[in-house]
């Protein structure tokens, strides 16, 4: 497998199932601007990172060409104080380009609203910055009775990035997650399951994930044999299940990135290898937004859950657990095939010892931080354009 394959994207589809695994934001964006434009009923689109740039501009051109009676578009509000990674208080010495996107930013979604699309903000952050951490994470998209999940954001650097997402064609998958969005949109988010076959569905609202994640740690902790996940940023309390299976004599191995957009959370990867025997570090080439896990080669997690403790304490997300063999096989050609043969085993020593230490502390510090926050009182959305946040 050549590099440019793995960044360039695949898709696999299960045979005896209508789901496509499409690796890359190209694969994805060429196969959902189809749905989008075929769609006469609905169109919902949520992000949490959504930028004023060319890959905002072909959603926004597609959402405002498509003929579906009900055009929506759900963006985070971390879109509207982040711009490619970058924190914005809006400071005259942050570069000139980076202001100038988030401006783009800005009229874009009045473009949108002009243009009779319903733009709605998630979690606006009003005057309190403790509110900042309570983060909508979804990426979703539902066509009619098509449906998107996985992990691409709608901005050029998360479009550059290797990346996957899920196709359904399935309207009772569509009509499930259009009703996660709903409830997102009134401000009224919930953690919700629902099991389709072989395919189970996990809403998550941020404020009651623990109770819904729980299952998750279990699976992962009483693992057989193998433990495949694939991510760059994986933690705690995650972690301490796959430390856990690795201590049961299971085969853990972990694929992230070299080159982190967040290099905390790779020292921390690096540190909880070098404690935990058994877990298997192993570097891709490059910067990878992906997020799943097999286990024991029958169970395929994935979705817009990052494994992490902001998925544990905070996130709003989505996660499918799926147990069909065609759709296992599907991710283990589009997804973990390709990463084991790109992959090199991570050497402890290329992240010195006080490195790892003050990642596994200051994460440690950032979990109990979060433990200890109130998320009740905040406005949970707000149509755009909205005054504050």
């Amino acid at each position: 497998m050549r590099r440019d394959d793995f960044l360039a994207g695949t898709g696999a589809r299960p045979a005896t199932a209508k789901v496509e695994v499409l690796v890359g934001a190209r694969a994805f964006w060429d196969r959902a601007r189809r749905d989008i434009a075929a769609a006469r009923e609905r169109v919902l689109v949520q992000a949490m990172t959504y930028e004023g740039d060319l890959a905002g501009e072909a959603v926004a051109m597609a959402l405002r060409a498509s003929p579906a009676a009900e055009r929506r578009l759900l963006v985070d509000a971390y879109s509207l104080h982040v711009t490619n990674d970058r924190l914005l208080p809006y400071l005259p010495w942050r570069p000139a380009a980076l202001r100038a996107e988030a401006r783009a930013t800005r009229r874009q979604l009045d473009r949108l609203v002009a243009g009779g699309v319903s733009v709605t903000v998630t979690n606006p952050v009003g005057r309190n910055p403790l509110h900042f951490p309570l983060r909508n994470h979804k990426k979703l998209i539902v066509a009619d009775g098509v449906a998107y999940l996985g992990g691409v954001n709608f901005s050029d650097h998360n479009f550059a990035w290797h990346d996957a997402m899920v196709r359904f064609d399935d309207a009772r998958v569509a009509d499930f997650l259009a009703s996660t969005f709903a409830a997102d949109r009134d401000g009224r988010p919930r953690c919700a399951a629902a099991r389709f076959g072989p395919l189970d569905l996990i809403a998550l609202d941020g404020l009651s994930n623990e109770a819904a994640l729980a299952p998750v740690l279990e699976l992962l902790a009483a693992a057989r044999h193998s433990i495949e996940m694939i991510g760059a940023y994986p933690t705690l309390p995650f972690t301490d299940s796959l430390t856990h299976a690795a201590a049961n004599g299971v085969a853990v191995t972990i694929y992230t990135p070299r080159t982190n957009n967040k290099p905390l959370l790779r020292d921390f990867l690096f540190a909880e290898a070098a404690r935990a025997h058994g877990v298997r570090l192993a570097l891709l080439p490059e910067m990878t937004h992906a997020k799943a896990a097999i286990v024991d080669g029958e169970t395929v997690l994935f979705g817009s859950v990052n494994f992490n403790f902001a998925s544990w304490r905070s996130n709003g997300d989505l996660l499918a657990i799926g147990r069909d063999p065609a759709l296992v096989a599907a991710f283990e050609r589009a997804l973990f095939a390709p990463a084991r043969a790109l992959a090199r085993p991570a050497a402890p020593r290329e992240v010195p010892a006080w490195r790892r230490t003050k990642a596994r502390l200051l994460l440690e510090l950032a979990d109990a931080a979060l433990a200890r926050l109130s998320f009740d009182r905040l406005r949970r959305a707000a149509d755009w354009p909205i005054r504050s946040g």
